[in-house]
């Protein structure tokens, strides 16, 4: 059994006869990661090579309207939370649009988005009438030298300040680090603390294989390493699992906010993942280290019914694998794509 199966005993697991979609281990897929551009303002070295990746033209990639009717599609098979992501979604025009119209819903879904924060300043006035809920906020170095070597580009000032006027405006947010050794992980003690004074969660992400070559962008670490580094500087207590959570989570005595890991790399939540993902050109994965299962574009372009988007996504669905590690020796004859192909 790998490790991501051993949380499978969290069930239980509803039965796809009341519609929901429900993949053959049990596990109901209501989360689904929404790709609405694959081009970026950042090169982050370990989302893909400095020379960037090959993009995607303009008629490739779904119209804000498609998204919205795919939207619809997964809502009603049960998907009540989206991530927007890009490459980076702020380039998108209509991205406030499609937040908006996900939230109107009959369902009324959580809406949530993934953003590196260069341009949240500008939007976030308009995210929130559209009634954007949480922020997931990319910063992977606090000190502006080291940040730019990571992002290959400048703006540091304005993701930095990004931290504190999401929570004016009352959103939750949660920053994410990708810990690169011997880059930025001695500064785990200095962004944990970042959650003394501020209701955030921080969260350390063990760094994953999709630069688009396959591989690490460097040396790994994995989410037992991170904890260990983190507890020669605070005293960290772990909170109680949460099945169908990416996240391990933890509290610090006295602080305001928390601190997690993400364990990608490492694979331990697979037992209860419940996320899907759908590109910017249409492709539906069910697993982030799998091969795209469908192809969603084509079917709309050629005016096809709801019936057969719905038929699509349920073949991919019942075509799952148990876990990341059954997904990667099933991709591996090919490259891992590249973190702003798939989907952020």
């Amino acid at each position: 059994m790998s490790p991501g199966l051993q949380a499978a005993s969290l069930g239980p697991f509803p039965s796809p006869a009341d519609g929901m979609l429900v993949d053959p281990q049990g596990r109901r897929l209501d989360y689904l990661r929404l790709a609405v551009t694959d081009r970026c303002n950042l090169r982050c070295q370990y989302c893909m090579p400095a020379a960037g990746v090959t993009l995607g033209e303009r008629d490739e990639i779904l119209s804000i309207d498609e998204l919205i009717r795919v939207g619809g599609i997964f809502a009603g098979l049960g998907v009540r939370t989206f991530r927007i992501t890009g490459g980076e979604p702020l380039v998108r025009r209509g991205v406030v649009s499609l937040i908006a119209a996900l939230r109107a819903l009959p369902s009324s879904p959580e809406v949530l988005l993934t953003t590196n924060g260069l341009l949240l300043a500008d939007h976030l006035d308009a995210l929130a009438d559209a009634g954007l809920q949480r922020v997931n906020l990319s910063l992977d170095s606090l000190d502006p030298a080291t940040w730019a070597t990571i992002t290959r580009r400048d703006g540091f000032e304005r993701v930095r300040a990004a931290v504190d006027q999401v929570l004016a405006r009352g959103m939750g947010l949660k920053i994410n680090m990708v810990v690169l050794p011997g880059t930025n992980d001695h500064e785990l003690a200095a962004f944990a603390d970042l959650a003394r004074e501020r209701p955030v969660t921080v969260r350390f992400i063990e760094p994953m294989p999709f630069v688009g070559e396959g591989r690490l962008c460097g040396p790994g670490i994995t989410g037992t390493e991170i904890l260990a580094k983190l507890a020669g500087s605070h005293a960290i207590e772990a909170e109680p699992v949460v099945a169908g959570s990416v996240e391990k989570l933890f509290r610090i005595d006295g602080f305001l906010g928390r601190i997690g890991v993400i364990e990608g790399h490492s694979r331990t939540f697979c037992g209860t993942c419940r996320r899907l993902r759908l590109d910017a050109r249409g492709r539906m994965r069910t697993c982030l280290y799998g091969r795209p299962s469908a192809f969603l574009r084509p079917l709309i372009r050629a005016g096809a019914e709801d019936s057969a988007l719905i038929a699509a996504i349920r073949q991919s669905v019942a075509g799952r694998l148990a876990d990341g590690v059954a997904s990667e020796l099933d991709h591996r004859r090919h490259n891992l794509d590249s973190m702003v192909n798939i989907g952020g």
